[in-house]
């Protein structure tokens, strides 16, 4: 068991090295982050003043870093796995000492780890210097954070799943689009969803993007004990569900790869 955990921990290590190598791209993310927060500061200013607001834009503006860090942190694992399993890659970690699934996971881990935490740190600081005073209590934020972290895990996890269904489709580019979209839409990725219609919400709080993003998220302006343990309990509910796909995919592509070699 210690043997098997080391192994992994292994993956995640290099993994997290190789992604901070690149320093170029961690540059352009950055770049891209401050872009971004730096527009939609301006604009909840302006919105802020026309409604007589205070505080509107730091509200908004923490949220919006805390959505980008789970979001752009993730890379984009349906395509590796696709790539994967189309090329047949898969087949040769079949019969290996190791979970070709749990090997890929580790490394998305590490991957995602080196870009969220630089967004967090950077982020956090631009935020500041924006806004001002936060929306929370500065004891609590190292908890929220440790949740955005949980619910980017679980991210990396849902988009392997989503790669994993090169078993059935020929390309999974669409399939993975259409998901970004609801996550977005469902999940409250830019706006929260408490500006949203009521009739809106309630179909929201049937898919994985509510718990996944906007609960998660909304810790930040929103902060109880009651609405972390509802986040924690519907992720782990999600989480198990993705987890039931995958295994059963899992076991179909290691079928497919012993029956019909690849």
């Amino acid at each position: 068991m210690i043997k098997s955990l080391s192994k992994y921990w292994a993956l995640f290590s290099i993994s997290f090295k190789q992604a901070w190598s690149r320093k170029a791209n961690l540059s352009g993310l950055l770049f891209f982050l401050f872009i971004l927060l730096f527009i939609y500061n301006r604009l909840w200013e302006v919105i802020g003043i026309q409604d007589n607001v205070s505080g509107l834009n730091a509200t908004f503006i923490w949220y919006l870093l805390l959505a980008e860090m789970i979001i752009l942190s993730s890379p984009k694992m349906e395509r590796t796995l696709f790539d994967d399993i189309q090329s047949g890659t898969m087949a040769y970690y079949v019969n290996k000492p190791i979970s070709f699934f749990i090997m890929r996971y580790c490394e998305g881990i590490g991957n995602m780890s080196v870009s969220f935490l630089l967004m967090g740190a950077f982020g956090s600081i631009t935020t500041f210097a924006l806004t001002g005073t936060p929306p929370f209590e500065w004891k609590y934020f190292p908890l929220i954070l440790l949740m955005c972290w949980i619910s980017s895990c679980i991210n990396v996890l849902f988009y392997t799943g989503i790669g994993l269904c090169a078993l059935w489709l020929n390309s999974i580019r669409t399939l993975a689009m259409a998901f970004e979209r609801l996550a977005f839409i469902f999940g409250g990725a830019i706006f929260p969803l408490s500006i949203y219609p009521e009739w809106f919400v309630d179909i929201a709080k049937w898919t994985p993007f509510y718990s996944i993003y906007y609960l998660t998220i909304k810790l930040v302006y929103d902060f109880s004990w009651n609405n972390l343990a509802e986040a924690a309990v519907l992720n782990t509910f999600w989480v198990g569900l993705i987890l039931l796909f995958i295994t059963y995919a899992y076991s179909k592509l290691k079928k497919k790869v012993n029956v019909y070699g690849g």
